[in-house]
């Protein structure tokens, strides 16, 4: 399925038409609204968070403190105070976690614990999303459409199968349930907002409600214009950094009983003058005007019957395309890149209670999703994207077992088994198989203090342009070009993870109501059979290429370990809050000796923020510390450390004349450092002022 939209005026004009039909499927409710006091929420999403629910850890339902894997949430509070227009803004905060790729949201690419791109496994409300183009970004999406963000930081094989050997970065969008008020039963939320490093326009509308007790939909469209380049803290500009984007969100779920059916619907567009290389700065002959779509369809069945303990199944059925489309500009040559993943996945969990003090859940599944990717130059097949295909079929089986309420174990089992193809090429295909274990533990000392450890297994495939990329990788000069070579036989990388932490989660500690949670863990991570490019620059005739230049091929090069660990403690109270996290990775190279590259230095978070519930305010301040990367290969660039200071301030009144607004004020980079993070080439954005508006009636 492709979409193509010649004029971003005629998007907006369908989004807009779109939601203007939607606000006639009902009227202003009915009942005065009995919202909760800020003070209130407050203190109920203060304790939610302490017992924050994921399932990215095991897909059932469990408390972050009763898993063994390190999981952090990043919840609509947070997106909305940081007022976070891209990936970056999302993830920077978490320990072990950092954003490669530089400034431009096209080329952002996380790397959790030393491992990034497509080795970190990308979900959008439950569907992969397995789009991977080399220095792009994976995954499109406006935060403003999230409700949370999970992050699982180590291999997950086992649990979602290939892919994710670094670890899951889960995004769960906005139900209608999630904007009402109490009492309301139809709403609309306008929204703006701006930021000074880019001249930086966000507006954006949703509506939503309710329709009888059973069903609900909330639809959303929002868009980001980017006039100006981003400067940087010496005053200087990313030059080709301007964009344009349009997002929506049409999601709609009906609950007859014990059945859940939702569906939902996304669109991602983005258009601007940039380099082909995001990750790079712009040159006359690399400068595109550059179009990329993103569609998600999702659909999920789920049945939950409290009185039935056998049988708690979820269907969740996926399709997702990516299209980019590049004109460059010097020469008007026309490149077109697509890639689409349809998926289903189907598991249900039995609950077994062999005892007053025993008890398991088991969960069961299987797995299917099918990538396929061609590319086209000037309407005529592109070697260096080769059009392909990828099936894999995965099943799996997981047993939570509780014992006395005091100790949890969780061992899984999971096959797959991976089939790629590619059109038009002598050897065409890549078939392998894996079988991923696992096996976590909790133990409760006390009510407050537990300890956590776990192994887990993970792999990932390899992709299509490693197996059977061809062409021109770049020219040489006259009669000189290195050449891509295809390596159909690559086999795919493994994790082998093994993790111990422990955790406190202490209330009514100095205060009523006061609470503080530490979270620590160290990990040790070794990883098989490296996918690497080897470029192999020469001037005489090789193998794959009788001319001059060499070739380029992907092929698994060595073994390497990742050890670290990482430290978190948040204390809070009606009237303030106080936190840090600690973060510290170390990659080394098994096979040729020496250090990994791909590797984030050390970091530091500390936070502290002051609220007055009287008056609907809270005043936060973060500063980011980041050591020096000296740790480098040879030939590698180290990099500087630098610390970031960052200031929000977010008023919500509840009563008066103001109710229903809602303003947020930041400051970003305070101090106007100029930095630049390790794995960018590209300096990032100076001071950033911004400010969000919405109101919600």
């Amino acid at each position: 399925m492709q979409f193509r939209l010649k004029r971003s005026l005629v998007m907006t004009r369908m989004h807009l038409v779109t939601l203007a039909g939607t606000l006639t499927l009902g009227a202003p409710v009915l009942a005065q609204p009995t919202d909760l006091t800020l003070e209130q929420k407050e203190q109920k999403i203060a304790a939610a968070n302490l017992q924050e629910i994921t399932v990215t850890a095991t897909r059932t339902s469990r408390k972050v403190s009763d898993v063994p894997e390190s999981i952090s949430v990043v919840d609509t509070e947070q997106i909305r105070t940081r007022q976070a227009t891209d990936m970056s803004d999302i993830l920077r905060y978490l320990p072990n976690i950092e954003l490669g790729g530089g400034p431009r949201n096209l080329g952002l690419n996380p790397v959790i614990r030393g491992l990034g791109d497509d080795r970190i496994l990308f979900l959008l409300d439950g569907a992969r999303q397995d789009f991977n183009r080399g220095h792009n970004a994976r995954i499109f999406t406006d935060p403003s459409l999230l409700k949370r963000v999970d992050v699982m930081r180590g291999p997950a094989s086992t649990t979602w199968g290939s892919g994710a050997l670094g670890g899951v970065i889960s995004f769960t969008t906005l139900d209608a349930t999630d904007l009402l008020r109490t009492g309301e039963r139809f709403g609309v939320k306008l929204r703006g907002g701006f930021q000074s490093m880019n001249e930086h326009y966000i507006p954006g509308i949703s509506a939503y409600g309710l329709l009888g007790e059973q069903f609900d939909y909330l639809l959303d469209f929002s868009y980001r214009n980017a006039a100006d380049d981003i400067r940087h803290g010496d005053g200087s500009r990313l030059q080709h950094s301007r964009f344009e984007s349009y997002a929506s969100l049409a999601k709609f779920n009906w609950t007859p009983s014990d059945h859940q059916f939702m569906f939902s619907a996304q669109t991602f567009d983005q258009l601007g003058e940039v380099p082909s290389n995001s990750q790079a700065a712009a040159t006359p002959d690399t400068l595109v005007d550059r179009h990329t779509e993103q569609r998600n369809y999702t659909l999920r069945y789920r049945y939950e019957n409290e009185d039935n303990t056998w049988l708690n199944p979820e269907i969740l059925v996926y399709h997702n395309t990516t299209h980019s489309l590049e004109k460059r500009l010097f020469d008007q040559r026309r490149d077109a890149t697509d890639f689409s993943t349809t998926g289903v996945n189907a598991h249900n969990s039995s609950q077994l209670n062999l005892g007053e003090f025993v008890s398991q859940l088991f969960t069961y599944g299987i797995d299917y999703y099918h990538n396929e990717a061609k590319g086209k130059r000037n309407g005529a097949t592109r070697t260096e994207f080769p059009r392909g295909s990828t099936d894999v079929v995965g099943i799996y089986l997981q047993d939570e077992i509780t014992l006395w309420d005091r100790l949890s174990l969780t061992p899984g089992v999971r096959w797959d088994h991976f089939d790629n193809q590619a059109d038009g090429i002598a050897t065409s295909s890549n078939t392998n198989s894996r079988v991923n274990f696992k096996l976590g533990g909790a133990l409760k000392i006390t009510d407050w203090f537990s300890i956590v450890g776990g192994y887990n297994e993970a792999f990932r495939a390899p992709t299509l342009s490693e197996l059977f990329t061809t062409g021109t990788h770049f020219s040489c000069g006259p009669g000189c070009a290195n050449l891509f070579t295809p390596n159909p036989n690559l086999k795919p990388e493994t994790a082998f993870n093994k993790e111990i932490g422990a955790r406190i989660q202490k209330s009514d500690l100095f205060y009523e109501n006061d609470q503080l949670t530490v979270r620590g863990a160290y990990f040790h991570n070794k990883v098989k059979n490296f996918v690497d490019l080897m470029v192999d620059f020469v001037f005489y005739p090789v193998p794959g290429n009788p001319g001059l230049g060499g070739t380029t091929s992907s092929d698994n090069v060595h073994n390497a370990v990742l050890k670290g660990f990482e430290i978190e403690a948040n204390y809070a109270m009606k009237y303030a809050y106080t936190g840090f996290s600690y973060a510290q990775t170390r990659g080394y190279n098994r096979t040729d000796g020496g250090v990994l590259s791909n590797v984030q230095p050390d970091k530091w978070i500390v936070l502290a923020g002051l609220k007055w519930p009287d008056y609907d305010l809270s005043l936060g301040w973060r500063s980011s510390i980041v050591s020096a990367q000296n740790r480098v290969p040879t030939g590698g660039t180290p990099t500087p450390g630098y610390t970031l200071h960052d200031l929000t301030l977010a008023w919500a009144p509840q009563n008066g004349p103001a109710k229903g607004f809602r303003i947020d004020f930041g400051v970003d980079n305070l101090t106007d450092k100029d930095y630049r993070r390790h794995l960018s080439v590209l300096k990032d954005p100076g001071r950033n002022y911004k400010l969000a508006v919405s109101y919600q009636f």
